[in-house]
């Protein structure tokens, strides 16, 4: 199966890209000609260097591929995500995305969707929960996940967008609380929280691929599947304290936590329902959030001792 990756030097994509390899699949990675994360790019691997506003012409780099997972979107980050002209320009290079997957004989258009599609809900979530999101990243997100499952039966590719929820691992952005919290309490400096009171969840960048994957297979495979909707996540949601606690145990640390001192503007409690995704790909999980902060905290010792 030939993959097609656009975001290909992102956290999760340098990870998709090496379990389909291992999977036996042929991948082309999209990258930025910018990106400074180039060299990561495994060997063998195809790259075809791209800015997202010109994905729509791809297919005259790439002729033929089956599957386009796109993972590339701009103003991911704090300031971006209310930045409404960014992310309406996301939208329109991501539909211009699947038009050029189209060209390229595509039977499967993948996009990277977001927890944040849902908004504000202290329930738990299943994809047919209703979506109200308060971010303009969240609403483009949304009307991405609409238009493309419109164009998708205009075009007869099939389409799948996955909510991802929090994913974590080595080799994180240092300013996620996994990350923050962990470099701190390995210094035993005083760690400022919010209350910590709300639900979270949290999946390990490996499970998360696994998943991705086997729900890419279930697509392409299924003569039933047109266009769906599928949440990817651990199913391990306990309040946001509990993990706090187990990263302080595991540590050893003698921070102090001071929860309450961070007053987040909006409160997320995520608590996936991932029936719809389990009936596809079996067991959510491989790795404990306990065996993957074992794994950060080694990384993060070995950094420092260099």
């Amino acid at each position: 199966m030939k993959y097609i990756i656009t975001g290909a030097t992102s956290f999760l994509g340098l990870e998709l890209i090496d379990y389909l390899l291992r999977e036996g699949h042929e991948v082309v990675a999209v990258c930025r000609p910018q990106s400074s994360a180039l060299t990561n790019i495994p060997l063998g691997v195809e790259v075809v260097l791209a800015d997202m506003s010109e994905y729509g012409g791809l297919y005259r780099d790439v002729p033929e591929a089956d599957v386009w997972v796109n993972l590339a979107w701009e103003g991911t980050g704090h300031d971006g995500r209310n930045q409404e002209e960014v992310q309406q320009a996301n939208v329109v290079n991501t539909i211009a995305a699947m038009f050029g997957a189209d060209k390229m004989g595509c039977r499967l258009f993948v996009e990277a969707g977001s927890q944040a599609e849902y908004g504000t809900v202290l329930t738990p979530i299943s994809e047919a929960t209703p979506c109200n999101p308060f971010s303009a990243y969240g609403k483009a997100k949304l009307e991405v996940c609409r238009r493309l499952s419109e164009l998708s039966s205009e075009l007869g590719i099939k389409y799948l967008h996955l909510r991802i929820f929090s994913l974590f691992g080595e080799g994180d952005h240092p300013w996620t609380l996994v990350m923050s919290s962990l470099d701190k309490m390995l210094r035993n400096e005083a760690v400022d929280l919010s209350p910590c009171t709300q639900h979270w969840d949290f999946l390990y960048m490996k499970d998360a691929v696994r998943q991705m994957a086997s729900l890419c297979d279930y697509a392409l495979t299924s003569k039933d599947f047109r266009s769906e909707v599928y949440n990817i996540a651990s199913g391990d949601s306990r309040p946001l304290k509990d993990f706090v606690e187990r990263m302080k145990a595991l540590t050893g640390s003698e921070s102090e936590l001071n929860y309450g001192a961070v007053t987040p503007q909006y409160v997320v409690s995520l608590q996936p329902d991932m029936s719809k995704t389990q009936a596809v790909v079996g067991r959510l999980c491989e790795y404990s959030f306990d065996d993957v902060i074992n794994r950060m905290i080694e990384k993060l010792r070995n950094d420092k001792g260099k």
